[in-house]
């Protein structure tokens, strides 16, 4: 539990405490893709993908629990889990689609009973794009500037090399915040390590940071969403 506990409490940190920026955006080239889906029809599927921070997660809502998402989906869909939280601790949870590109993992408010969900994760293997869907057309696999030109402005980044390296530190108030600054929506970047150009620009952005999106070396490294969480306040 007391891992669990830092694990929340970083991660409010990371959105809700970071210092406010009025940084203009830089112009960039790559072109997003606006996704239009009609809602209505969207929400009247059981097997659904399409997110809304703080409201669902595909089937998951804000009174779900593992037992009610086991009626919906099937008891082969749902699992009782381990669910990595960082710094080689693990919580109890819930994993659905289990071994398909669809996985995602579910931490509850009530551990005792797996219900009321606090975050559904959504960090595939490798980082490779799968169906969910984020109100606004976020989707695993998008770049730092696609997501740029969506919030609407630059944002900030905790520097790489380090367990909670990656994510979104501050959405700066733009279109991807939350009410009172306090998001719903986590996204956590990364790219090829294993690419030595990458990794030259990569240097310059490592620890802790922040560092602002339209960093030069962060523009050119370009990292890639390889997860998204979405929490239920």
């Amino acid at each position: 539990m007391k891992s669990s506990l830092f694990f929340v409490f970083f991660l409010y940190l990371i959105w809700a405490c970071s210092p406010k920026s009025d940084k203009n955006a830089s112009n960039t080239q790559d072109s997003t893709v606006t996704i239009t889906a009609d809602s209505a029809h969207i929400e009247e599927s059981p097997n659904n993908f399409y997110c809304i921070p703080g409201i669902q997660a595909g089937t998951v809502k804000a009174n779900s629990s593992e037992a009610s998402l086991k009626e919906l989906l099937g008891a082969e869909n749902v699992m009782r889990d381990s669910v990595y939280i960082g710094e080689g601790f693990y919580e109890k949870g819930t994993t659905l689609f289990k071994g398909t590109p669809e996985e995602v993992q579910i931490l509850w408010k009530d551990t005792i009973n797996f219900a009321k969900p606090d975050n559904v994760l959504i960090r595939p293997a490798e980082g490779k794009p799968n169906e969910w869907l984020v109100e606004g057309g976020i989707k695993i696999g998008m770049t730092l500037k696609e997501l740029e030109k969506i919030n609407g402005k630059p944002f900030s980044v905790s520097g790489f090399g380090w367990d909670y390296g990656g994510f979104v530190a501050d959405w700066k108030g733009c279109k991807l915040d939350g009410k009172d600054g306090i998001s719903n929506l986590v996204v956590r970047f990364g790219y090829d390590y294993n690419d030595e150009k990458l990794n030259a620009f990569a240097e310059k952005v490592m620890g802790e940071g922040p560092f602002p999106s339209n960093n030069s070396a962060m523009q050119k490294l370009n990292p890639k969403v390889v997860e998204i969480s979405i929490r239920f306040n």
